[in-house]
């Protein structure tokens, strides 16, 4: 289904299937259209409808829902009805995996929405037997609501696969105050020991100045008292576990020999006193 008078687009595709039957396009083909992180663009749109309403012939993907609010639909210029960012978010469990969910869920919780306003989503909309739902809690529910959202999927995966292995969470995007007053932000971070991740893109982010660039930060957050590992998307191609369960060794030898943050301030308290 298209507009006669309009270029046989994605985009054209979306306008005509919002002119009909009431329709929104949601789920992947609205986090595309949102520019959701993890998504490309699907075939064709996938639309919801109330039920009652007459279902399109061809040209979309239809779907049926009892629940839809105003606070559903945003009305763009160029005529097409498209889910919210937050509905469109709880609609795309259905149609990928729990880990690229996972994902999304992180770009839409540092773009669009608190945790808060996420669960209340989850709240309305996750009926029993609803498709998606299950996948929807099954993210939710694994995830701190005190923690930051992960800088990519790569970093999340990481810091993931560390938690799998035994060790605590680790905080994700930390800031770390240097001597001089600036900040440093690294990818995870377990404060009461001073040890730090950096997930790094080599294929992509991996140029002579980047290198020197990371060197500089490394012997800055070394004075700082601070342990830095890093880890390569390389290496997490090549070979992912053994890489992870080095990493998991090397904070657990650091942790053997290192007294934490907090007892070594409570000592220096008593010290002054």
């Amino acid at each position: 289904m298209r507009v006669a008078t309009a270029p046989d687009t994605f985009e054209g595709r979306c306008v005509a299937a919002s002119l009909a039957a009431n329709a929104i396009v949601t789920g992947v083909a609205a986090g595309w259209l949102w520019g959701f992180r993890l998504l490309s663009q699907p075939e064709l749109p996938i639309v919801l409808v109330p039920h009652g309403s007459n279902s399109l012939a061809r040209g979309a993907v239809v779907r049926r829902t009892n629940v839809l609010d105003d606070d559903d639909v945003v009305h763009r210029p160029d005529g097409i009805a498209v889910a919210s960012p937050l509905r469109t978010w709880f609609d795309c469990a259905r149609d990928v995996t729990d880990e690229r969910f996972e994902g999304i869920t992180e770009w839409v919780i540092d773009r669009h929405a608190s945790v808060p306003a996420l669960w209340h989503t989850t709240q309305r909309l996750a009926a029993r037997g609803r498709t998606g739902s299950g996948r929807v809690r099954r993210v939710m529910e694994q995830r701190s609501d005190w923690q930051k959202p992960a800088g990519s999927m790569l970093e999340l995966r990481v810091l993931n696969g560390l938690r799998d292995l035994g060790m605590p969470e680790l905080v994700r995007q930390h800031s770390i105050r240097l001597d001089d007053g600036s900040l440093i932000r690294v990818d995870g971070a377990d404060i009461r020991y001073r040890w730090a991740i950096e997930v790094d893109h080599v294929t992509w982010h991996g140029g002579r100045f980047d290198a020197q660039r990371d060197k500089q930060r490394d012997r800055a957050l070394r004075r700082a008292g601070w342990v830095v590992e890093r880890i390569t998307d390389q290496e997490l191609a090549d070979r992912p576990a053994a890489a992870l369960r080095e990493l998991a060794a090397g904070y657990r030898s650091h942790v053997s020999r290192t007294t934490p943050t907090a007892s070594r301030t409570r000592a220096r308290s008593r010290e002054v006193s």
